[in-house]
């Protein structure tokens, strides 16, 4: 998985106190010169900047930008500075990120990287296309190739893309276009199919099916463009809210129909079948991170009563500030009692603020380049 930001590079270099505080503060007030510096080559053009790679910015060697990085996901001439590259010339694959299905533990990076792909997918066609949406694109460097995929007549909306700096072809579907969460969570159907040959006896959400089945032949024609073009193998699926629950039923269908290795990260998801669904899921995609956050409303419908169940393994963020990234990876049953289920005991899951707010960032239309309305 992904390098934990490395220590201060106070600890390793051997200077003492004072040298290094100023170092520290010097940096920081050295930054804007670095940000304004558009691509590698001009920000490798002096020794004071380091290319963040996952970015795709340049940030001063020392600012808490450049400190935070994976190590092999950064260039740098600057003396004290511990990135692996020390060039402008940054070939596809150079940062070998693996995602943390690989190592099986949760990884904040890359959980926030995926999140910028699931907010992408709210996001104008033009700006999708052309990766130009704003914050999502800005924080997701290396992706390439990409395909918006939309159902007018059921308002779905995705894409599928390449990214090179895991070398996988990656899936995102955004959530419902609905003017009121609230009511699409209250008037959601509890209605179950079996479509699963392999599994006939799993459950699965009849709507949540019915609208990845939609835009399922598009994905399906992209992904394998991406693989054929790239050497790709494996696909990272993503989602928020609906969107979440489409990227469980595509990385499972994905799996079984075309044996294609997937993997999961979503986001407010709703409960996509029962039990059966939940034990075939962690067979066939065992990496998958339902990530929730303190009361949002979302992921406790359908309600568990009527036979549904959630995907494991959830990881909680349980502070309202959604700048908060302090979180709890759940005892991986699905439905772990003292993360967000604790909310549905006290009767509280019912923000919908909650569930626009991950991580740190807003999901939704009004993040994207040219904001219009929300999208949810």
């Amino acid at each position: 998985g992904f390098d934990l930001p490395p220590p201060p590079r106070s600890c390793c270099i051997g200077r003492t106190k004072s040298m290094r505080v100023s170092i520290l503060f010097a940096s920081a007030a050295a930054d804007t010169a670095c940000t304004a510096l558009p691509n590698p080559t001009a920000c490798l053009n002096g020794t004071d900047c380091s290319w963040l790679m996952l970015k795709g910015a340049c940030h001063h060697a020392l600012s808490p930008e450049a400190l935070g990085s994976p190590l092999r996901c950064c260039s740098s001439t600057h003396e004290d500075s511990l990135c692996q590259h020390r060039t402008d010339v940054l070939p596809d694959g150079s940062c070998s990120l693996e995602d943390s299905a690989q190592s099986g533990s949760f990884d904040i990076t890359y959980a926030t990287r995926m999140l910028h792909l699931a907010g992408a997918a709210y996001c104008p066609q033009d700006q999708v296309e052309g990766w130009s949406c704003g914050i999502h694109c800005s924080n997701t460097a290396g992706i390439e190739s990409v395909t918006y995929i939309h159902d007018a007549a059921q308002k779905l909306a995705g894409l599928v893309a390449y990214d090179s700096q895991q070398n996988a072809a990656v899936v995102a579907f955004r959530g419902t276009v609905s003017s009121s969460i609230k009511d699409w969570a209250h008037d959601l159907a509890y209605t179950k199919t079996n479509p699963l040959t392999k599994y006939p006896d799993a459950g699965v959400h009849h709507g949540f099916w019915d609208s990845w089945k939609d835009v399922s032949d598009d994905v399906v024609s992209a992904v394998k463009q991406v693989m054929s073009t790239n050497g790709a193998t494996k696909v990272l699926v993503t989602g928020h809210s609906l969107g979440a629950a489409m990227a469980a039923d595509a990385a499972m269908d994905m799996k079984l129909s075309y044996g294609w290795e997937t993997s999961v990260v979503n986001f407010g998801s709703p409960r996509a079948g029962d039990k059966n669904y939940e034990a075939a899921l962690a067979t066939e995609v065992p990496s998958f991170w339902r990530i929730t956050h303190h009361h949002d409303l979302v992921p406790h419908v359908p309600p568990e009563k009527f036979g549904f169940y959630h995907s494991m393994t959830e990881v909680f963020f349980p502070d309202e500030d959604y700048t908060s990234l302090s979180h709890v990876v759940c005892d991986g049953s699905g439905e772990d009692a003292t993360c967000s289920d604790k909310c549905a005991a006290e009767l509280a899951c019912t923000s919908v603020d909650d569930h626009l707010h991950y991580m740190g960032f807003v999901l939704g239309g009004d993040n994207c380049a040219s904001a219009a309305s929300i999208v949810v």
